[in-house]
């Protein structure tokens, strides 16, 4: 416990069991830690990264042993796949009795370790303050992500010498190779249609105000291929929305690019085969990561640069405006006004299309966002858990502040989203925080609702409920076509509808329920004007 409070941890999230009673008793004689207890392991884990990524420390999560830790996996590989930094901890049994096989224990370390950066098991009381410290190193340093310590019970109950010592800060913000710079800056200076893909690395390398820069400069298109987190802003003129990698689209977009910019993002993780690459071979494809693993493992790069992305941008833009061309700097400036007229284009045909169902019955997603933008106030931060409508969310919203949006990053597990609000809140106590959440997602985690009420954590937890797994129907028609069909079992929840009021009141939580567009404005500005957590129902449009 001294060893984490050195290490500047506030919460411990967890829920505990036999083999955590050590644990939870030392913890008893640390106030200056505050222990939040989730009824289910996604919850803890989700709380934990959103704690994570907001506060921009590592997350400490502490598990009960085989069992605990396989039911967290879900999120865990959320952390993972996103570079979130957390200390996961399990109790293990006495390893003394491991021959006999004792009851729910296994190899927690072989269990997580596909998606952990860093797994031990403590074997000798002497090592705890150091794989205590080499934990948080790890999590810590570049690329970050979750590490494992398995705790055994003997282990926890010896006495050792113990020198109280705090542990020096990481300085981990590598600088690039200057080669790989100016071989990147040598494409770009000539670059006639260049484009950027980003992704979570941006929002992890605090590098959005240098990203932004840096496409000015250039003139170049922004897409995304998941937005996770506000990597370049939404509203901006050169941004130009997600890209979907995996479909014929992108190769139509991408063919004529000649210089393309992949920044903090894989390139490329598709989720459907396809039989040629969407980047045409003549592109010129510079990747900028923190996350060496990343740089040219699917598909040969021209330049690779590894790096603080914050850094590495700063670094180019520098050189680049030395040394690109008057004509070029020119040229840039005339794409970048092309490029704006195309997203106008796409904004107005987008509000129009909104328009037009702003009075349905079901309520339209659209119409539900809308009334989001018009009622939040400045400085929210808002979760995205809400798969169908994240898009329209998104758009409607126009996030452009850092940490002002987090989704589950790479595309990962539905659920994160209820929890990850509390974490979120937890690390923002002075933010208002609403979770935007499918009615599928959050079933996923639904015990949230019990550890907002008992320790008033106030998130306004706005649940679109269609009964059915939208994203799936989604999935299904963009995969099959017309041979689909509109066959979709089990892909909806009705008969009977799951009430999210009456599970929300029956957690301790003020529910309202909305079923009329004209029913939306009043309900929300009520609930947002709590000081309380309250959950918001609203009965939506089916995606088909």
């Amino acid at each position: 416990m001294k060893l984490l409070h050195y290490e500047g941890v506030e919460y411990i999230f967890g829920l505990p069991g036999f083999t955590e009673v050590l644990f939870m008793d030392s913890l008893e004689d640390h106030p200056e830690i505050k222990y939040i207890l989730g009824l289910h392991e996604t919850v803890a884990m989700g709380m934990a990264e959103g704690y994570a990524r907001t506060a921009d420390k590592v997350g400490v999560v502490n598990l009960h042993t085989d069992t605990g830790l396989s039911a967290s996996i879900p999120m865990l590989r959320n952390a993972y796949a996103g570079g979130v930094p957390l200390l996961v901890t399990a109790g293990q049994q006495d390893t003394r009795i491991f021959m006999q096989d004792p009851r729910l224990t296994g190899d927690l370390v072989g269990m997580v370790s596909q998606f952990t950066k860093w797994s031990t098991e403590i074997l000798h009381a002497e090592d705890i303050p150091r794989v205590i410290r080499r934990a948080f190193k790890e999590a810590m340093h570049p690329p970050t992500g979750p590490v494992f310590v398995s705790l055994p019970q003997n282990v926890l109950d010896e006495n050792i010498d113990f020198e109280d010592k705090s542990n020096t800060p990481p300085f981990n913000k590598l600088r690039p190779d200057i080669e790989a710079i100016n071989r990147a800056v040598e494409f770009l200076k000539h670059a006639k249609n260049p484009a950027i893909i980003t992704d979570s690395g941006v929002a992890r390398n605090d590098a959005l105000t240098e990203l932004v820069k840096f496409a000015e400069l250039v003139g170049a298109k922004v897409y995304q291929t998941w937005m996770s987190d506000v990597n370049f802003p939404v509203n901006h003129p050169q941004y130009l929305g997600t890209i979907n990698i995996s479909s014929i689209e992108a190769k139509a977009v991408l063919k004529s690019v000649d210089v393309l910019l992949i920044i903090g993002s894989p390139f490329f993780s598709p989720d459907l085969y396809l039989k040629e690459s969407v980047v045409s071979n003549t592109t010129k494809v510079i990747h900028i990561d923190d996350n060496p693993k990343e740089i040219g493992k699917n598909y040969p790069v021209a330049s690779g640069i590894q790096g603080n992305i914050k850094i590495v941008l700063t670094e180019i833009c520098d050189i680049l405006k030395e040394k690109m061309p008057e004509e070029a700097q020119s040229e840039a400036r005339v794409r970048a006004k092309s490029i704006a007229a195309e997203k106008e284009g796409l904004s107005k045909a987008f509000l129009n299309k909104a328009d037009q169902g702003k009075n349905n019955v079901p309520i339209s997603p659209s119409r539900l966002m809308q009334e989001l933008k018009n009622i939040i106030k400045p400085g929210t931060l808002v979760v995205d858990d809400c798969w169908t409508c994240s898009a329209t969310l998104q758009q409607m919203l126009g996030f452009n502040e850092p940490k002002s949006f987090q989704r589950a990053r790479g595309g990962g597990s539905i659920g994160w989203g209820m929890p990850g609000a509390l974490g979120v809140k937890l690390a923002a106590p002075d933010k208002p925080v609403i979770a935007v959440c499918g009615d599928g997602s959050s079933m996923w985690s639904i015990q949230s609702l019990w550890t907002a009420a008992h320790y008033n954590i106030p998130v306004k937890y706005v649940i679109c409920a269609n009964a059915e797994y939208g994203q799936v129907k989604i999935s299904k028609m963009l995969v099959m076509g017309d041979k689909a069909k509109r066959r979709f079992m089990g892909m909806e929840f009705e008969q009977p509808r799951i009430d999210f009021c009456q599970i929300a009141e029956a957690m301790g939580i003020r529910g309202h329920k909305v079923k009329r567009p004209n029913e939306i404005a009043d309900t929300l500005k009520s609930a947002f004007e709590s000081d309380k957590p309250e959950l918001i129902e609203v009965y939506l449009a089916k995606a088909f």
